[in-house]
């Protein structure tokens, strides 16, 4: 995705980019995500941005948001207490645990069509409290490229930090699945580090 493309995407009404990526980022590509996502947020000011509250890049990116306005930043966590030591006052918070039935079913299936082989994991979560830990992150992913009622709208694309080696490892990788599968564009730290230069 070049520059030009993305702000195509980023020209409706109040759009939502998904920022985030893997949770291993060595301190200089944390501080250049960080600085991305400030610049990001300064000058296309109709922006939102959304993370998964996660140590590493979202925190890098998320941080970048907050210098500029923490408003504009929607966090959503694998349950309602997750790292709140970190968070910001001005930013808006959503877990799964905030989705009505209906919303949860609609999570849950699209979880596991992007990633079939934690359907064990996600269709037994309520039988045990250790799947039930490991599911929360995933129906988290999901949701963040979903979205749920009217306050949290799908993104218009996704922006991610990942292993250029194997871009679709982790939770990472599921969200980029989710992002596929629903027609999300997105693109990695090789082509968005250049936007700026």
């Amino acid at each position: 995705m070049t520059l030009s493309e993305f702000r195509n995407l980023a020209l409706g009404n109040c759009p939502v980019v998904l920022l985030e990526g893997r949770r291993a980022i060595p301190p200089p590509e944390a501080a250049a995500a960080r600085a991305f996502a400030a610049r990001l947020a300064r000058e296309c000011v109709r922006l939102r941005f959304r993370s998964g509250n996660a140590e590493g890049s979202d925190e890098a990116f998320s941080a970048g948001v907050a210098e500029v306005d923490a408003s504009r930043l929607q966090v959503i966590a694998p349950y309602a207490s997750h790292r709140r030591k970190v968070r910001y006052a001005e930013a808006v918070y959503s877990s799964p645990e905030s989705l009505s039935t209906v919303e949860e079913a609609a999570i849950t299936e699209a979880t596991v069509a992007a990633t079939p082989r934690n359907a064990n994991v996600v269709y037994k979560r309520t039988g045990s409290p250790k799947l039930a830990a490991k599911a929360a992150y995933l129906l988290r992913d999901t949701m963040k490229v979903l979205g749920h009622s009217g306050q949290f709208g799908p993104p218009v694309c996704g922006l991610f930090y990942v292993d250029l080696s194997d871009p679709e490892a982790g939770g990472t990788g599921h969200t980029i699945r989710v992002c596929r599968q629903h027609g999300i564009p997105v693109a990695f730290q090789d082509s968005w580090r250049h936007w700026f230069v």
